[in-house]
């Protein structure tokens, strides 16, 4: 039986946004609120996140992506649009390597389907011992800021507050996690299902080169860089990213927005 906790809001074709590290389904509360005028929108808490509990025994990001598709099925919520923000963008490419057809069409939002680069790598392992070492509020100082284009941004205080709920067990294992995911390159080059790539010019952690270069693997791929943003276009340039996702959505047979 599926733990992961979830919020339900608005009515429409199922869309479900999954978060990314450090975070919680809050990351999109205010986001989501103008989606679900049009769209079922699930919020969901990735195992060891918000108010789900984090799995007992070592897990794979393919392994979080299988508890995830789990608890789609445990809902009955039929052919969603599945959109991972960063790690939910890994989370999201796990699950529809493994079931394609049960996903309508798949959005990364400030992700890739890279695998870490050895130099990567090495910069988790760091992460890990400076975490193991000093604990997640010295790692969270510096890694919210460098999320964002503008240093000041106005919602920096309530993302750090969202950060800071994340446990050390749970940053560390996700670290190791994505750390040692493998490529999804073949997947996005071979899926047959309507494909969102979305990016920040400014990203600091997805370049805008990436972004672009995954755009050219898939021609069902919709590609779109978002101007003086990091990589938090949900609060950089929300109301652009939301038309870009409806859309999107209307692209998709069967998946029209309700009116």
């Amino acid at each position: 039986m599926s733990t992961i906790f979830f919020k339900k809001s608005g009515s429409g074709h199922p869309l479900v946004l999954i978060h990314g590290f450090c975070e919680n389904h809050e990351i999109w509360t205010e986001f989501a609120e103008a989606l679900s005028e049009k769209f079922e929108v699930y919020l969901i808490d990735l195992p060891g996140f918000g108010n789900s509990p984090l799995p007992s025994e070592p897990f794979s990001i393919d392994s979080i992506g299988a508890e995830v598709s789990e608890w789609i099925d445990l809902k009955r919520i039929e052919q969603p649009i599945i959109i991972g923000h960063s790690l939910g963008g890994y989370v999201t490419l796990a699950m529809a390597a493994r079931h394609p057809e049960k996903f309508a069409g798949i959005g990364l939002f400030h992700s890739t389907a890279y695998p870490d680069s050895e130099e990567r790598k090495t910069n988790r392992n760091k992460v890990i011992e400076f975490v193991k070492a000093h604990g997640v509020d010295p790692f969270i100082d510096t890694f919210i800021p460098s999320l964002f284009f503008n240093k000041k941004h106005l919602a920096i205080p309530a993302v750090d507050k969202i950060a800071r709920s994340t446990s050390q067990q749970t940053l560390l294992a996700y670290t190791a996690a994505m750390r040692d995911r493998p490529s999804s390159i073949d997947f996005l080059k071979k899926v047959s299902k309507p494909l969102l790539i979305l990016g920040g010019d400014k990203d600091s952690v997805i370049p805008a080169e990436i972004t672009k270069e995954l755009g050219q693997l898939n021609r069902k791929s919709i590609v779109h860089l978002f101007k003086n943003t990091g990589h938090m276009a949900m609060y950089e340039c929300p109301q652009e990213a939301q038309k870009v996702i409806t859309e999107f959505v209307e692209t998709i047979p069967g998946a029209i927005p309700k009116i």
